[in-house]
């Protein structure tokens, strides 16, 4: 039996820069932190943090001991995030059931990797970096800025901060923000190569669109492609809506292998992702899978978001 690859693919379309809040304009009414912190909300929104003393999370992109999310709804994600504008952040997604319904779990890893330039440090036309074994994802004190994104079911998000004096913390929602989630269901076919995906439900004005589709793949196929579309339709989307040509909508994303094995190159087989800018906010999007031995669709979903952006992954991937 041949082998298959799932092919993840994810997009975000910001209209502006990650989201950043002077830690002076909310000193007053940040909420402090815990060893043990518990976030619960019904509605995505947004609160201000304190953290009183470094704090240390596990690396672990899955299973990560030290975050958990449970509570209904498609997508859920939170982030956090240095108020300051510097890097230190903590971000995690439950991914949908079609996604393999884990948590995926990153932020400012220590120790950063360790790579030599070649020939200098000033010139460097070569760079060759050690293997990188994050020890701890890493949060120094201060002030942070936290955004949730819910399916407008309660969740409920845990976080073990390692280092923390305070004991427990409960944390909820200071402002509400607008978002929508859409399922994205399978469209027309092309032939048995192509199949397309996608659906309208946003709104307009948003600040960023994401999307996440999931198909397998052959690895060993000759031609492998995946493809984004972004749409306004005002009335009835026209044929092929979604296909990798996007009849009167955006391209938004191309990307393809011919003749490549899928393990040669990283980040393909197991996951594609592009960023979009534009002025205006799509309120339909999709894309579509290419595959010449015939993909095999497996779900999607479109989350819009007003108010505020994530900084989090544009893609996750995994293999069967």
């Amino acid at each position: 039996m041949r082998r298959t690859t799932l092919a993840v693919a994810a997009t975000f379309a910001a209209t502006a820069a990650a989201f950043a809040v002077p830690a002076s304009a909310h000193l007053v009414r940040a909420e402090p932190l815990g060893a043990v912190t518990t976030i619960t909300t019904s509605t995505s929104g947004t609160a201000e943090l304190v953290l009183y003393d470094d704090a240390t999370l596990s690396p672990s992109a899955t299973h990560n001991p030290d975050v958990s999310i449970s509570g209904a709804g498609r997508v859920v994600a939170f982030e956090l995030t240095r108020a300051d504008g510097t890097n230190d952040e903590l971000f995690g997604v439950r991914l949908p059931a079609f996604a393999g319904g884990g948590t995926v779990v990153g932020g400012s890893a220590t120790p950063q990797p360790t790579c030599t330039s070649w020939p200098s440090d000033t010139v460097p036309l070569q760079s060759q970096c050690a293997p990188y074994r994050p020890k701890a994802i890493l949060l120094h004190e201060g002030y942070y800025h936290l955004v949730v994104v819910t399916d407008g079911k309660p969740v409920r998000i845990t976080l073990r901060l390692h280092g923390q004096h305070r004991g427990h913390a409960q944390v909820r929602m200071q402002q509400q923000i607008r978002t929508a989630e859409a399922n994205l269901p399978e469209q027309e076919s092309m032939g048995a190569s192509t199949v397309t995906y996608g659906g309208a439900g946003g709104f307009q004005n948003a600040t960023q669109v994401l999307t996440l589709a999931v198909a397998r793949l052959h690895p060993s196929a000759t031609l492998r492609a995946a493809t984004g579309c972004a749409r306004d339709d005002s009335g009835t989307p026209p044929p092929y809506a979604y296909s990798p040509v996007c009849p009167g909508g955006s391209i938004t994303s191309f990307s393809y292998l011919v003749n490549t094995p899928v393990e040669q190159l990283e980040g393909f087989g197991g996951g594609t992702a592009f960023l979009y800018t534009s002025d205006a906010m799509p309120t339909a999007v999709g894309g579509s899978f290419v595959d010449s031995d015939g993909p095999t669709y497996l779900g999607g979903v479109g989350l819009w978001i007003a108010g505020t952006s994530l900084q989090g992954p544009a893609a996750f991937s995994s293999g069967v």
